[in-house]
């Protein structure tokens, strides 16, 4: 038995009624309120847990989707765990990167700085 429902009126564009109507039979929506009712739950859970943090929607292409649903099947691993783990790897590989740039400019400096005729009008 389903839970009580409140009706409601909701004014749309035409192109978005248009889409709306496209997803019915999908994802085991059989009318427009069900796609509705299934996009309002999505939103609502995918809201961020603190107030500042923040959402990341990643579209995911067939091939995609099927590799992530065997890693969950093989390991339990879902998809909002894999691509935090890919973000931070990501920005640990960038940072990692920055640094050494860092270091390699500043030995190249150095470098520039030992090959330097120094003169006495510079000396301190």
């Amino acid at each position: 038995m389903t839970a009580p429902s409140t009706l409601i009126s909701l004014r749309i564009t035409e192109e978005d009624l248009q889409l709306l109507d496209s997803r019915i039979g999908t994802d085991g929506s059989r009318s427009r309120s069900d796609v509705v009712r299934l996009a309002i739950q999505e939103f609502l859970s995918g809201q961020p847990l603190l107030p500042d943090m923040d959402s990341v929607r990643i579209p995911l292409g067939r091939g995609d989707k099927l590799r992530l649903g065997h890693l969950y099947e093989l390991q339990g691993t879902t998809t909002q765990e894999a691509a935090q783990q890919g973000l931070k790897l990501f920005i640990s590989q960038a940072l990692e990167k920055e640094l050494e740039e860092t270091k390699q400019l500043e030995e190249a400096v150095a470098k520039a700085r030992t090959s330097t005729i120094k003169r006495e009008e510079y000396q301190q």
